[in-house]
């Protein structure tokens, strides 16, 4: 069984990743569109990729989704881990 990734920051297991600079093929992709009673207009936090053929990105960043800090480094060194480095 695998460990999960823990935040060196805050001990929480999830976390997300933002690719940038992304060629994406195959997709499909998912917005959601809420009617703010405010504006009187629909608002929308972006499109997300649900799923890919493939996606090549120049840049990868990932975020703890509970503290919100970089953690692109420990999570590199997590998932060598797990790939067969050293434990």
């Amino acid at each position: 069984m695998v460990a999960p990734f823990t935040c060196p920051h805050c001990g929480a297991h999830d976390y997300n990743v933002v690719l940038t600079g992304c060629d994406v093929a195959g997709a499909t992709v998912e917005e959601e569109f809420l009617w703010d009673p405010t504006a009187a207009d629909y608002t929308s936090s972006g499109a997300l990729i649900v799923d890919s053929a493939s996606v090549e990105a120049e840049k990868a960043q990932a975020f703890c989704a509970q503290c919100e800090t970089d953690i692109s480094e420990a999570l590199a060194r997590y998932e060598e881990q797990q790939s067969g480095g050293s434990a």
